[in-house]
């Protein structure tokens, strides 16, 4: 109750701030008066997403996070149909109408989303938490204050940061030499084509990182010398392990069949160089993922917030001094060093905090040299088929990654072990 209270008082206030302070915003700001009605509709849906953080945090810490993972989905099928049929209203009106549309679109699906989860957790507060709980060890509102004020203004600090770096790209992709739709058009390219496609199954990085989260809170509360417990040491190097093994599998694939998958989603070719490029670090950003989610099984949120400044800080730093004189190749080197820095920083605390000793060898060399044979075999094998281009990359995929869990399997990579402890944290 408490950390809904905090959700809607501090929801409700964003709302309003943003909603009354649009004008200002749109025109001073980003610079461009007709955001103004998109950010009035996106301030309705803020109290909406605080709730349902709240309600999903929730069901991850009872262990029942398939709820909330429902939720999502449906959510996202609302967001997409919407947006479909307000395009068609309002997008012959021009941009302005355009944007709005998504707004609407996401404005709306949160609210239903919301509600879909309040009904949930009434339902599993009715069936599952006594009528009369015991009363708190210690001062609850303190507690939830000291974590969550404290991770507000890191996280306020670094959305500004953020927004920043956001304004600056174009800026500096003009001042390099392109023109103004030139530059947002590469600005469109990697950020609203390729990171989306890349960063797709990273979702299920992100859903193992929730399952690990509550895991290890009940073991730090159980340790009071995390060094020592080596069920903390277990689940940190499994966790570890897995992360890698997916991740460089998925950066193997975008690699090697880039151009592919750059015409048949976008039918862009410089999409595909994209891809390329970027498929290079997938490891390291689902590590920084699956990293993250266990520094706040740990109680470590606030180094983890401390580390996204310092990234963000370094980005806007690097946006200013690279991309007026190297254009994208600048802000290509500006993610690959941001990327590595965070996950550089994030895991060395990870490791001082629990004493675990990273094996590259076991998590990284060996599942990489399974994922070169596997791409590499898989598309001297089916690529040359005459076949149609979507069966043919989907009949890669598939090959690659038969092969890929048969050398890991092969050279020790994947264990028995290691698939039944997967399946007792799905359980």
């Amino acid at each position: 109750r408490r950390c809904l209270a905090y959700a809607v008082i501090f929801g409700t206030a964003a709302a309003l701030i943003l909603f009354f302070g649009a004008d200002v915003i749109s025109s001073s700001l980003l610079g461009d008066a007709r955001t103004k009605i998109s950010l009035q509709a996106l301030a309705v849906s803020l109290p909406f997403i605080a709730v349902s953080n709240v309600l999903s945090g929730y069901f991850s810490a009872v262990r029942r996070i398939y709820k909330s993972a429902i939720s999502n989905v449906i959510e996202q099928f609302i967001k997409i149909a919407i947006i479909i049929v307000a395009l068609n209203f309002l997008a012959p009106r021009g941009i302005e109408y355009a944007c709005l549309a998504l707004v609407i679109g996401t404005s709306v699906s949160e609210g239903i989303s919301f509600s879909y989860m309040f009904v949930l957790y009434l339902i599993d507060k009715k069936r599952h938490l006594p009528k009369r709980d015991a009363a708190p060890s210690a001062p609850l509102t303190k507690r939830m204050l000291g974590i969550s004020i404290p991770i507000a203004l890191s996280a306020y600090l670094r959305s500004g940061l953020s927004t920043a770096e956001h304004v600056l790209i174009p800026v500096g992709l003009k001042k390099s030499g392109a023109n103004s739709a030139e530059a947002l058009s590469l600005y469109g390219v990697v950020h609203g084509m390729v990171f989306p496609l890349i960063l797709f199954p990273s979702a299920l990085c992100s859903t193992f990182a929730s399952l690990i989260v509550p895991e290890l809170s009940d073991l730090k509360a159980k340790y009071k010398n995390v060094k020592e417990s080596k069920h903390i040491k277990y689940i940190v190097a499994r966790s570890i392990k897995f992360g890698l093994l997916f991740a460089i599998f998925v950066s193997g694939v975008f690699i090697y069949f880039a151009d592919e998958l750059g015409m048949l989603v976008y039918n862009n070719e410089l999409c595909g160089k994209y891809i390329r490029i970027f498929g290079f670090l997938i490891p390291v950003m689902y590590l920084d993922t699956v990293v993250d989610g266990m520094l706040k099984g740990l109680g470590e949120q606030l180094a983890s917030m401390r580390y996204n400044i310092i990234d963000a800080a370094t980005s806007v730093a690097l946006v200013i001094l690279l991309l007026p004189r190297f254009g994208m190749d600048g802000y290509v080197f500006c993610v690959f060093v941001t990327e590595l820095l965070n996950a550089s920083l994030s895991l060395a605390r990870l490791l001082k905090v629990t004493d675990f000793r990273f094996n590259i060898f076991e998590f990284a060399a060996v599942p990489a040299l399974c994922a070169v044979g596997a791409v590499s075999l898989a598309g001297i094998i089916i690529m040359p088929l005459s076949l149609s281009s979507p069966i043919r990359l989907s009949l890669g995929i598939f090959v690659s990654a038969a092969l890929y869990y048969l050398f890991a399997r092969i050279f020790g990579a994947v264990t028995d072990e290691d698939g039944r402890w997967i399946k007792s944290i799905i359980a």
